[in-house]
């Protein structure tokens, strides 16, 4: 019999979201923009704090709407 975690449903809706957001096309470019003008002001780790900012944006807009919808 297969075990499944408490959470599942959570984490698989979870990873869901997080995988649409990363293979979308505004997602790349907004990261791709993020990471250039993060390397021209001589951040630390320009690629991963664009990577960071992007899916923190994606994310907070996904959830307004997932909420917005759920009314």
């Amino acid at each position: 019999m297969a075990v499944i975690i408490k959470n599942h449903h959570r984490y698989y809706a979870a990873s869901r979201l997080v995988s649409d957001i990363v293979f979308d096309k505004e997602f790349s470019s907004l990261c791709e923009e993020l990471a250039f003008l993060y390397k021209e002001y001589d951040i630390n780790n320009p690629e991963q704090e664009a990577f960071q900012d992007a899916l923190y944006s994606f994310l907070t807009q996904k959830k307004t709407r997932l909420r917005a919808l759920s009314f």
